[in-house]
């Protein structure tokens, strides 16, 4: 990779729209096991459902590999294959509602790389703001990470740094709930729903779960608990969860302020942490 060559792409940006309408909500709660109900323009949209919104839309033929939109776009052109969600620091300024028009507006904010066991890493940090009407709503930084692909699947397990928790769930990563994300976000990358993609070609032991919609029920379980709005939402990806697994979620209450939240499986232990403050 000619490190100095991508680095051009640091302030590369991008602005696009999308309506935040009453079927989006339904299929949104619906794919979260909620009763999608009957939303109406002016109801407060559910928390996460920005994540849905104004995704890049490209022609089939304008797609790589993976089916992700081909690199050298607004994102950097990257060679390494696989390309992950690493994790998002988001700021709620204040509710999004059912009929917004919400601009988004993307930038690359920084292009950073490391060697880690598994080889190469290119760290992607994005920043995305979303406007309505010209008032900032919410404002992200995404952390993207490129690897090469390693046919060694073995990942140190780790354990949760608590031994009680306030609140405990489960649910079964269920391969209709990742295709159901994959269509109302547009995400056409193949490791969420190609089996022999994602298994021959990336090496994987199954489908892979997305990374914002974990973030999402973690997000939702401490909302829940704390009844009230999160104004900041940290969290980091830190082993990979796959289709057909039960995804244990729990949460601990630090103070009224911050929860902690953590998804968890058997195979690798912690698989993702959240932390929302109020």
């Amino acid at each position: 990779m000619n490190v100095e060559e991508l680095k051009k792409w640091i302030g590369s940006s991008e602005k696009s729209e999308d309506i935040i309408t009453s079927a989006l909500e339904q299929r949104f709660r619906a794919t979260l096991d909620i009763d999608p109900g009957d939303p109406k323009i002016g109801d407060t949209a559910s928390s996460g459902i920005h994540w849905t919104l104004a995704p890049p839309v490209y022609k089939h033929s304008d797609l790589g590999k993976d089916s992700h939109p081909k690199k050298g776009g607004f994102l950097p052109p990257i060679t390494l294959p696989r390309r992950m969600w690493a994790g998002c620091e988001t700021d709620f300024y204040s509710k999004l509602y059912i009929g917004d028009k919400v601009t988004k507006v993307s930038l690359v904010d920084d292009i950073t790389f490391k060697e880690g066991r598994s080889g190469k890493l290119c760290f992607v940090k994005a920043k995305y703001q979303f406007y309505v009407n010209n008032e900032i709503k919410i404002k992200e930084f995404h952390n993207i990470v490129y690897r090469d692909i390693n046919t060694n699947q073995n990942v140190q397990k780790v354990e949760l740094p608590f031994d009680t928790f306030d609140d405990e769930k489960s649910i079964y990563t269920h391969p209709t709930i990742m295709f159901r994300y994959s269509a109302i976000t547009f995400n056409g990358h193949r490791i969420h729903y190609d089996y022999p993609y994602s298994t021959k070609e990336e090496f994987y032991p199954d489908l892979v779960f997305h990374g914002p919609l974990q973030a999402t029920l973690l997000l939702n379980l401490s909302e829940k608990n704390a009844q009230k709005c999160a104004k900041k939402f940290i969290h980091r990806g830190v082993s990979p969860v796959f289709a057909n697994m039960n995804l244990k979620l729990k949460l601990k209450k630090i103070d009224n302020d911050e929860y902690h939240s953590f998804s968890e499986t058997d195979l690798h232990g912690m698989a993702m942490e959240g932390k929302a403050y109020f």
